[in-house]
């Protein structure tokens, strides 16, 4: 299956930590140059809503992310491929990706995302119910609640889904992430997430969007330039944090309780 991994022209060590995995991982793949949200007119309503300004932390960099997916989902289309793979940049891949995203790929339709990586406060809850059976003792799930499954770290999409997102995804409204949102406003026919979850983030490199991990306000602004110069027993310190937080977000519950909301539209 065929990759698209988003990274920043700016962001050369990222760049040079995927592309090791890449390698690592043996994938096909090409680096699609990510929209930069510092040079996006936040302004201009044809492009982003005056609404998502208002509710959105870091409205720029979380506008930068999703006009990028919004620019790998249209070179989907134009490359012609029925699925398709992407990948952001600051995550570690597990060596079989490659055979697992084909082994994930007969098994999607219609309008439809697998989530490879999940960002989520609480344990995830994954149904057994109508799970598929995948390489390496992993399931193919519907998560019990919609709204708790975020990240678009790495995540296979068909090409109907691609082409509804393009018709309806401007302005841009909600994060690049939103697919309870996307869900319910028709754009996707159904979600599934790969449990044990096969791609983690790494703690190893910042967010380019905002310093989530640092936390907010005055802590954050005085850490920041530490961080970005990488002071290293300060930097190995807060690598190990983000390593923390990102291991408790990304665990994943498979559970028989009944659906909050049922995330599919198809049998």
């Amino acid at each position: 299956m065929h990759a698209y991994v988003v990274n920043l022209a700016r962001s050369l060590d990222r760049r040079a930590h995927i592309t090791a995995e890449l390698r690592k991982a043996n994938l096909d793949y090409e680096i699609v140059t990510a929209v930069d949200g510092r040079l996006v007119d936040m302004h201009d309503t044809s492009t982003i809503d005056p609404s998502f300004i208002a509710t959105v932390p870091f409205p720029d960099g979380t506008a930068g992310c999703a006009l990028s997916h919004l620019s790998i989902y249209k070179k989907i289309i134009e490359d012609g491929l029925d699925t398709a793979l992407i990948l952001e940049d600051d995550i570690v891949l597990p060596a079989d990706l490659g055979s697992l995203a084909d082994a994930v790929a007969p098994h999607l339709t219609g309008a439809e995302a697998a989530l490879l990586s999940v960002d989520c406060p609480d344990p995830c809850k994954m149904s057994r119910e109508g799970s598929v059976k995948l390489p390496s003792e992993r399931l193919l799930a519907l998560p019990i609640d919609i709204s708790q499954p975020r990240s678009t770290a790495a995540y296979i999409i068909t090409r109907e889904a691609c082409e509804r997102m393009v018709k309806s995804l401007l302005p841009v409204r909600v994060q690049a992430d939103a697919w309870w949102f996307f869900y319910r406003e028709g754009l996707l026919d159904r979600i599934r997430c790969v449990a044990p979850l096969p791609v983690l983030k790494t703690g190893e490199l910042t967010s380019t969007i905002g310093f989530y991990s640092l936390g907010s306000g005055t802590r954050a602004r005085l850490l920041e330039p530490l961080v970005r110069h990488k002071i290293p027993i300060l930097h190995q310190a807060l690598s190990r944090r983000r390593q923390r937080i990102l291991r408790q977000w990304s665990r994943v519950e498979l559970v028989d309780t009944p659906f909050v909301e049922m995330p599919s539209r198809l049998e």
